[in-house]
C-alpha cells in the first residue's frame, strides 16, 4: 500500500475516536488522492490503508478470533520464505511469536503496524534503518501514526519547526526525529514501538550496528559471503515480483546489483536515465549489451508545469526539493507502466568504505570520530546560506550537525572509527535522504534495494576494513563471480576489478583523476579569491517570472526569516530558493485544506 493512518485514542476519549478516525481518513484521502482500500475499527484503535498510485498494495489483514489486524507498507520478506502480499500469514506469525521476534525475521524496506486485540496494544515495526518513513503526532485525545507527516500536520493547526526547516532549507534533508512540522515526529529505525490507551508505552530496539563488529568475516571469505547473500536476496525478490527493472549506471553499485540478479537467474530488465551522451548512459547500454539484457533509457527532464511540482507534495510531505523529485517522479511513472518493481543499488556504498576518507589517517582507531569535521564536510553547507533566517532563529549549522553526529554515535565511541562513520552514513544520510526519496517513490509503485536486506548489509559491515577500502569488497566480488562486468571500464576509464599485475596498465586514468582531487583540496586551502558559486538553471527553466517570485508578504513560512533579506534580489536558481519554493508548495497545500502554520 502507499500509506496508512492509525488512531490510538486515550482511555477516556474512546468515545471521540470515530470522529478523529474520520478526520484522519479525510486528511489522508485529500493528501494522497487514492482510495481507502479498507479500514479496521475498534474502540481501542483504528486503522485505514490506502493504495499506491499504480493500484498495488495489500489490504489490512485481520484475525477474527483474536480481534487483531495488521497492515504493511513498503516491501518486506520473512525468513520463512513469504513476502509482501501475504499479510494474513504475517499476522499469524505475529500472534505466535510477538513483535520483537517478528521484527528479527523480516528483511527489506517496510513499516508494519499491528493492532493486538488480546492486549489492546498497537505495535509499529520499522525496518533496520528506518528508511521507510513513519511518523506520529500526539493529541490530548490520543496518538495518530501515519506514513505521512503531511497528513498528520493537516489534522489540526501546527507550528513550523525552525530547526528542522533550517536543516532542510540549508542541506536538503531533515535529521533525527524531526520533521518540518513541530508537532510531528519521525519513528526511528530497527524499532518496535508499543502504543496503548493514547500513549507511547515503550520502544524496543531489535538491531544495532555494534553487533556486526563483534563477528568479523575472514578476508578471504568476505566476497563470496556477500555474493551468496546478495544472490539469495535477488532470488527472493524474483519469487515475489515477476517483472523487475534494475537501475544500471556506470558505477560499482548498480553493476553489483545487476551481477547478483544475473547470478540468481531471475528474469529482469535494466534502466538508466540521463543525457544520451553522458558516461552513465553510454556505459549502462554497453553493460546491458554484454549481459544481453533488455534495456530502457529514460530522459531525465524537468517538470514543465506548476501542476507537476504540486503533484510531488503528497509524495514528499514537502521535505524534498520539488524540482529534483519531479524528475524522479516522472521516470518512475513511466517505468511503472511496464514493470512491477524498481530495484536500485542504494546501500552498496557501505561495501566500498564510503566516507572513510573522513577518517584519514586514523581509520583504525578506537575513539570518537571528529564529529565537527564530519559535520563540516558532509552536512553543513556554505555560510552564504545562513543570512536568510531571522537572527533569533539562526543556528551555527556546523556545530549543530556535530552534535547530531555525536548523538547518532552515542555508545559507539569504543568501537573502530570505521564502524562509527558507517553508522553516521546509515542513520543520517541513508535514513533521511535516501529514505525520503524511497518513501516518496514507494507511493507510486514498489521500490527496493537488496543491499538494504539485513543479511546483505551485515555481510558488508562484517567484512574487515582492509577488504572494503577503495571499494575492494565490491570489486573482488565482481571479479570473482562476474568477471566480464568487472573488466568493463567505470566512468573514469579504469575497470571495476581489483588491481593485478595483469591489468595494472589499465589503471593509468587514476593518476589524473586523483591528481585533480588533490589539487581541488589544496586549492580550497589557498588564500585565493574564490568565484561565487554557480548553480544549474532550475526554476528559471520552466516557470514564468511572476510564478518564480516568493513574495515576502505572502510567505506561509515568513516567521522563519529576516524579511529584509528576502526583499533583496535572490537567485532563483540557488538550491535554497528552490527548497523554499518546495516548502511553500506544501504549506499552500495544507492551507487549502484548512490547516496553516501557527505563528509563535
Amino acid at each position: 500500500m502507499a500509506g496508512f493512518v492509525v488512531v490510538i485514542p486515550s482511555e477516556q476519549d474512546r468515545i471521540l475516536a470515530p470522529g478523529l478516525v474520520g478526520t484522519a481518513i479525510d486528511s489522508a484521502s485529500r493528501v494522497w488522492s487514492t482510495p481507502c482500500i479498507n479500514d479496521a475499527t475498534e474502540p481501542w484503535a483504528s486503522a485505514a490503508a490506502f493504495a499506491r498510485r499504480n493500484g498495488s498494495g495489500s489490504a489490512i489483514a485481520s484475525d477474527e478470533p483474536s480481534g487483531s489486524w495488521l497492515l504493511a507498507i513498503g516491501t518486506w520478506f520473512h525468513g520463512d520464505g513469504y513476502a509482501s502480499g501475504s499479510e494474513p500469514r504475517l499476522l499469524q506469525a505475529y500472534l505466535r511469536t510477538g513483535g520483537l521476534d517478528l521484527a528479527r525475521a523480516l528483511e527489506g524496506f517496510f513499516c508494519i503496524a499491528v493492532g493486538d486485540g488480546r492486549t489492546q496494544e498497537v505495535l509499529v515495526i520499522t525496518d533496520i534503518i528506518g528508511s521507510c518513513h513513519c511518523f506520529m503526532r500526539f493529541f490530548d485525545s490520543g496518538i495518530v501514526v501515519s506514513s505521512s507527516s503531511l497528513v498528520l500536520a493537516g489534522l489540526s493547526g501546527f507550528h513550523l519547526d525552525p530547526l528542522a526547516c533550517q536543516e532542510y532549507l540549508c542541506s536538503g534533508t531533515v535529521y533525527e526525529d524531526r520533521t518540518i512540522y513541530q508537532e510531528v515526529r519521525k519513528l526511528a529505525g530497527a524499532s518496535v514501538y508499543v502504543f496503548s490507551s493514547g500513549a507511547l508505552r515503550r520502544v524496543d530496539k531489535y538491531w544495532d550496528i555494534s553487533n556486526t563488529a563483534e563477528n568479523p568475516l575472514k578476508p578471504s571469505a568476505a566476497p563470496s559471503y556477500l555474493w551468496e547473500t546478495l544472490v539469495s536476496a535477488a532470488t527472493r525478490i524474483g519469487k515475489t515480483f515477476t517483472n523487475p527493472v534494475c537501475d544500471l549506471t556506470g558505477g560499482y553499485d548498480s553493476r553489483a546489483l545487476v551481477a547478483a540478479f544475473l547470478g540468481s537467474g531471475v528474469p529482469f530488465s535494466t534502466t538508466v536515465s540521463g543525457d544520451k551522451h553522458s558516461a552513465d548512459v553510454r556505459i549502462s547500454k554497453a553493460l546491458a549489451g554484454l549481459a544481453h539484457l533488455p534495456h530502457v533509457h529514460s530522459v531525465l527532464d524537468s517538470p514543465t508545469v506548476m501542476n507537476d511540482l504540486k503533484a510531488t507534495v503528497p509524495l514528499t510531505d514537502g521535505e524534498y526539493d520539488a524540482i529534483e523529485y519531479g524528475r524522479i517522479m516522472r521516470i518512475h511513472q513511466q517505468l511503472a507502466t511496464r514493470f512491477d518493481i524498481s530495484l536500485n543499488g542504494s546501500f552498496a556504498e557501505i561495501g566500498r568504505g564510503y566516507w572513510w576518507d573522513l577518517l584519514w589517517p586514523h581509520a583504525g582507531r578506537r575513539s570518537a570520530i571528529d564529529s565537527y569535521t564530519v559535520a563540516q564536510r558532509r552536512f553543513a553547507p556554505s555560510e552564504s546560506f545562513f543570512p536568510w533566517f531571522a537572527v533569533e532563529k539562526r543556528i551555527d549549522l556546523p556545530s549543530h550537525f556535530a552534535q547530531v553526529v555525536q548523538r547518532t554515535n552515542a555508545r559507539l565511541e569504543g568501537l573502530p572509527a570505521t564502524v562509527q562513520i558507517d553508522n553516521v552514513y546509515l542513520m543520517m544520510r541513508m535514513q533521511r535522504w535516501q529514505g525520503r526519496i524511497a518513501s516518496s517513490s514507494n507511493q507510486l509503485w514498489p521500490c527496493l534495494s537488496p543491499f538494504m536486506f539485513r543479511s546483505v548489509l551485515e555481510a558488508m559491515l562484517r567484512a574487515p576494513p582492509r577488504c572494503r577500502r577503495r571499494s575492494l569488497l565490491i570489486r573482488a566480488m565482481l571479479a570473482q563471480f562476474r568477471p566480464q562486468l568487472a573488466a568493463y571500464p567505470l566512468e573514469h576509464g579504469y575497470p571495476a576489478a581489483p588491481v593485478t599485475l595483469n591489468n595494472v596498465y589499465r589503471f593509468w586514468p587514476l593518476l589524473p583523476y586523483y591528481g585533480a582531487k588533490v589539487w581541488s583540496r589544496v586549492r580550497m586551502r589557498l588564500p585565493l579569491t574564490r568565484s561565487p558559486p554557480s548553480f544549474p538553471r532550475r526554476l528559471t527553466n520552466f516557470l514564468e517570472p511572476k510564478k518564480m517570485l516568493l513574495d515576502p508578504e505572502r510567505l506561509h513560512s515568513i516567521d522563519l526569516f529576516d524579511p529584509h533579506v528576502l526583499r533583496q534580489p535572490l537567485n532563483p536558481d540557488h538550491p535554497l530558493y528552490a527548497r523554499l519554493f518546495s516548502l511553500e508548495l506544501a504549506l499552500e497545500h495544507l492551507a487549502q485544506a484548512g490547516s496553516s502554520p501557527t505563528a509563535r
